[in-house]
């Protein structure tokens, strides 16, 4: 099992989200934690930003693995639309 760990950015935008949007990203999250490799996972071309991103409705999370640390990194969490800037 992964620890998940929030960059400081990624945590002041999950705070940002509605209630029920956040709710979901918890449950994301979770979902990652038990199983790093989840089904709609995919692999950024852009690998500036991060290795991963998944999608949760219209909301992305961007992140990356450390296999030797069990370690997940949160560096991002937004709308679609604005996450890749």
């Amino acid at each position: 099992m992964y620890k998940i760990v929030l960059s400081p950015r990624a945590q002041k935008e999950l705070l940002k989200l509605e209630r029920p949007i956040r709710q979901s990203v918890d449950r994301a999250l979770l979902k990652l934690q038990e199983n790093s490799f989840v089904t709609n996972f995919k692999f950024l071309k852009d690998k500036r930003l991060a290795d991963f991103r998944i999608r949760v409705g219209n909301y992305r999370i961007l992140y990356d693995i450390y296999k030797n640390d069990n370690v997940i990194y949160i560096l991002r969490i937004g709308h679609r639309k604005d996450i890749y800037r």
